[in-house]
């Protein structure tokens, strides 16, 4: 392994159009590739994750790059820098606009990780059941990623393509999450083994615009019933632009389940992970619309 320490995002674009042909590993937090590469990578895939071999690659830290911030435009959009730790995310107070997912970083691991692991390499690890991404999804938040060529921003429920897996480019970096300018009511939801530190069994969030019961719009996301993060467009269509019921709410949960391909587990079963997500989705829209 070669260990590489770029200064700014120009030097890393650089390096990594240099390193182009051989196998790189971008390390933010480390609080994902770290373990892992200190365990057995042989046996914990992560090297596949990041397309990198056990015995010959470059691992390029980024912490470097200044992408630690968070900030709004004229907007009123926020921007949030992928190097931000998510306790930084948490103490700023632009981003109480957003308590949807100061909610959902608040269930995110303990505070010790909290301090070290970043929005974006939280994002990139892709997992699915990580918590901080249905609360972006919700929040319609773009993934902007840097290359030499310029800067592509995407969808943030576009970019995860399986497990563990992105649409990153070679030579791209994920440099910012943009979230567009806030609006209404939001509302996150975790169920896991244990009341704290833990990973989800199902997770969820909602966003929600309404005037009065209306809904005027509504975003839904769920993690860790699907092979990536999952926004329940459809399940979206059945409350816009209607008057929302609790019975609305319990047709539209229980319509959930057939949205989503969960699997059995060491921490659930794909039958009972269909149930929680009748009570994660009936809550979240509840707590959004009501």
């Amino acid at each position: 392994m070669k260990y590489y320490a770029p200064t700014n995002l120009e030097n890393a674009l650089d390096l990594l159009e240099k390193l182009s042909s051989e196998k790189n590993v971008l390390l933010a937090g480390g609080t994902d590739i770290v373990p892992k590469l200190k365990s057995n990578p042989a046996r914990s895939g992560w090297y596949d994750k990041y397309d990198a071999s056990v015995k010959d690659f470059n691992m390029i830290y980024l912490g470097n790059l200044g992408l630690s911030y968070v900030t709004s435009d004229d907007g009123g959009a926020l921007h949030i820098g992928a190097l931000t730790t998510m306790s930084d995310i948490l103490a700023d107070p632009i981003a109480d606009k957003i308590p949807v997912l100061k909610e959902a970083l608040r269930h995110l691991a303990g505070l010790t990780i909290r301090n070290v692991a970043t929005i974006g390499g939280n994002t990139m690890n892709a997992s699915p059941a990580a918590d901080s991404i249905p609360a972006l999804i919700a929040l319609g938040a773009l993934a902007v990623f840097t290359g030499k060529a310029g800067q592509r921003t995407v969808a943030l429920e576009k970019v995860f393509t399986g497990p563990g897996k992105t649409d990153i480019q070679r030579g791209e970096i994920l440099t910012e999450l943009i979230i567009p300018k806030p609006a209404g009511k939001g509302k996150f939801e975790k169920l896991g083994r244990r009341k704290a530190e833990t990973l989800s069994i199902v997770n969820g969030a909602a966003q929600a615009d309404m005037t009065g019961t209306h809904c005027n719009s509504i975003r839904i996301a769920v993690g860790a019933v699907a092979a990536t993060p999952l926004r329940l467009e459809k399940i979206e269509k059945m409350l816009e632009g209607k008057d929302v019921t609790e019975s609305l709410i319990d047709q539209a949960a229980e319509a959930a389940v057939n949205e989503i391909s969960p699997i059995d587990d060491i921490r659930g079963s794909a039958e009972y992970r269909k149930k929680v997500t009748r009570v994660v989705v009936k809550r979240v829209v509840a707590g959004a619309c009501l």
